[in-house]
């Protein structure tokens, strides 16, 4: 590899098949993970619902999917004839990513390929055609042709237009849930909440956050809360106990000990310091 390259080390093939099936015979795996190597999945006609993660996505013709190594996942075909292509492989490593990861772990583990489609298609059947041809050095030509798919995809991933798009999600995703908590802070808002709106694990979305925003969702809304908190105490001659509930506490203790934290002093020295 130069020095300019992603990878550390090439993907090593380890199975692959393509299939066409109809309505009366779905392509359908219940909820499993593959703890030795990682997995590619082309959709190449049809449509299906695919839960990685905790979280589902709708695939259609044109996309590609990635099971990671350790990863949960669940497959099942919904639109058919549904046609697709599948690699199972290892030995992958790009940089700062864990082994056999192509995408990080916190991002959607969808490529859209869109008039890459045919390319990357032809390039995993070459890649199997070849590795069960059973001829001399049949399995170095089929690594190979897995490197150069790998390559062309880290082109679309992480060079090109699909990464900008992948953080442009990321991004999109973090600014609805700090809305969310800037205009609904006084409701009893939870990760999971916050997850639901925007689509994503609870866990993707709480690494997301904090590396954009710099500290955890319940962070921030506890900031939220405060700031608000620190308006009402100096425009308002409010009550503190009426300022806690007005913020989302649901007890007069609970809001002291948080303003002191965030703050440095009690509500009452807030709003005496003028």
């Amino acid at each position: 590899m130069n020095e300019t390259s992603l990878f550390s080390s090439q993907p090593v093939f380890l199975s692959g098949t393509s299939f066409d099936l109809e309505e009366d015979n779905r392509f359908m795996l219940e909820l499993h993970k593959h703890d030795a190597n990682s997995e590619i999945l082309l959709i190449e006609e049809g449509e299906g619902e695919f839960e990685i993660d905790g979280v589902r996505y709708t695939a259609e013709a044109g996309t590609l999917l990635l099971y990671h190594r350790g990863i949960w996942h669940k497959e099942l075909s919904t639109k058919h004839p549904f046609r697709a292509t599948y690699i199972g492989f290892t030995g992958i490593q790009l940089r700062e990513l864990p082994p056999d990861f192509f995408i990080d772990p916190r991002l959607p583990p969808v490529v859209h390929l869109h008039d890459q489609l045919p390319a990357i298609r032809k390039l995993m059947r070459e890649c199997i055609a070849e590795y069960y041809r059973g001829e001399p050095e049949s399995t170095m030509i089929a690594n190979h042709y897995l490197g150069i798919l790998f390559a062309k995809l880290a082109r679309l991933v992480h060079y090109g237009e699909t990464r900008d798009k992948m953080n442009a999600s990321a991004q999109e995703a973090v600014w609805k849930a700090k809305r969310m908590m800037e205009e609904n802070y006084s409701a009893p808002i939870t990760l999971e909440m916050l997850a639901e709106e925007t689509f994503l694990n609870k866990y993707h979305l709480a690494h997301l956050f904090k590396d954009i925003v710099g500290i955890s969702p319940i962070q921030f809304l506890i900031y939220c809360r405060i700031e608000a908190a620190k308006r009402y105490l100096k425009t308002t001659t409010l009550q503190v106990k009426q300022i806690a509930e007005l913020v989302g506490y649901q007890s007069e203790p609970s809001f002291y000990h948080a303003f002191m934290r965030a703050s440095g002093v009690t509500p009452g020295g807030y709003r005496e310091q003028g």
